[in-house]
Parts: structure tokens; sequence; C-alpha cells
């Protein structure tokens, strides 16, 4: 069987790149003009990295590094953890049958990368909205961010495209888990447009030190492919 990584529009200009899941070489099928990054696997016990050991660190920790090498190629589509096919056969009628929600996918992706932010620690009471200095088009959403209170969205609610449409193409809010009170977004910036973002985030430090708020990033934009090719679903 072959696990799938990644979807491209062309293959990496890297020679020396990672081992994929169990220490496979990593190979590239081609098909419609687009380019899937695979490596062989065995289905032949619990080690096996499938959807239902997504928690397996060794197995993520594998799957992400691949991510990272191929991220900067050009646009790069990540496939979700443990999505596996028969063959090359099948990954090659995947990119065809696929082909234009895959090509337009990596077109809305092209350019960009992952920023998450989490905030922490933070009270009840309402934040101050007109002291934000930053300039970049990120200070916008920290004002918006700073006057809303404990009533997170719900999970997967999206912001109206208002202020970030210059550095940020789209943002995910993720659902506040009991019994924490961390609030969690995710973050399409184009890579242009990171410092402006990284500055208006250093503005918002600044601003309420009370707060503890913690980026991490940039990664591949998992949290912005909604791919999911296994099975028969292209």
């Amino acid at each position: 069987m072959l696990y799938l990584y990644a979807v491209l529009e062309t293959l990496p200009s890297r020679t020396a790149l990672p081992a994929g899941i169990g220490g496979r070489t990593l190979d590239f099928v081609a098909a419609a003009g687009l380019v899937c990054a695979t490596s062989e696997t065995v289905v032949d016990g619990a080690r096996e990295p499938t959807a239902d050991s997504a928690g397996d660190p060794i197995h993520v920790l594998r799957h992400q590094t691949v991510l990272e090498a191929l991220m900067d190629d050009g646009p790069l589509l990540p496939l979700r953890f443990g999505t596996l096919v028969a063959d090359v056969i099948a990954c090659r009628h995947l990119l065809v049958s696929g082909g234009d929600v895959l090509r337009a996918k990596l077109d809305q992706l092209r350019d960009c990368v992952e920023f998450a932010v989490r905030v922490c620690d933070l009270p009840d009471d309402i934040w101050p909205v007109t002291t934000v200095c930053g300039q970049g088009p990120g200070a916008a959403y920290l004002r918006t961010l700073a006057h809303r209170k404990a009533d997170w969205p719900p999970a997967s609610a999206r912001f109206p495209h208002d202020s970030l449409a210059v550095h940020a193409k789209d943002r995910l809010l993720w659902s506040r888990a009991a019994p924490q009170d961390n609030l969690r977004a995710s973050f399409l910036v184009r890579r242009p447009q990171i410092s402006a973002f990284l500055g208006d985030l250093a503005a918002l430090r600044r601003l309420r030190p009370d707060v503890v708020i913690s980026c991490t990033g940039p990664w591949p934009p998992y949290s912005f492919a909604d791919a999911d090719l296994s099975g028969s679903s292209p």
C-alpha cells in the first residue's frame, strides 16, 4: 500500500528529503499535472499509520517532518494523517478524478503558511479596543479579538472576512475544550505578510502583559487543507 502525505504542483527541488513513516523512502506519483508525495507501507500490525492511530507520536512527527520539508517548494496541500491507497495506480486515479478540486485548493493555499495562536488566562472583562497601536492589517483583527468576551464561537466558526484580507486569507476559531479557557485560532497567512502579522501580535502582547499569548509557526496549512483522499473519495 501507499501512504500519502501531500499533493503538490511540481516535483520538489530538494534532493535530500527526510525518510517517510517507518523509515521508508519518499516517492512521488504524478498524474493530471499534479504530484503526490508517498511512501510504501505494509499493513501488518498495530503500528501501521491509519486515521485511528493519529495519536502515535512517532508517526505524527514523521508525517509532519515530511510536510515541513516540502512546504517551501510551492503550494502544498497536506493530506489527512493516515491516508492510504492500494498502489500507484490508485494514487494516480485519485489525482485524475479529483484534479479540479485539488488544483483549486492548491491555488487557494499558494504562497501561504499557517500560524496557530493561543490566548491563555483571558479575564472576563472586555479588552480595550482603541489602544492596539499596530499599523499592519492584523491590527484590525486584534482589536476585534480584544473586545470579544468568553463566549467563543463554536468549533470551526469563522469571523467575517473583514480586516485580514491583506495578510490572512482565512482563519479558524477552535472550540474551547472544558475545563480549559484557552482560546485557539489558526491563520492562513500570505508569506509576504508574515512580518506584519507577527508585528501586530507583538503589539497585542505589549498591550496585555497580563494575558499569555503564544504563537507557533509557520506550519504547512494543515487546518485549511480540508482534503480527504482516503478510501474511494478523491
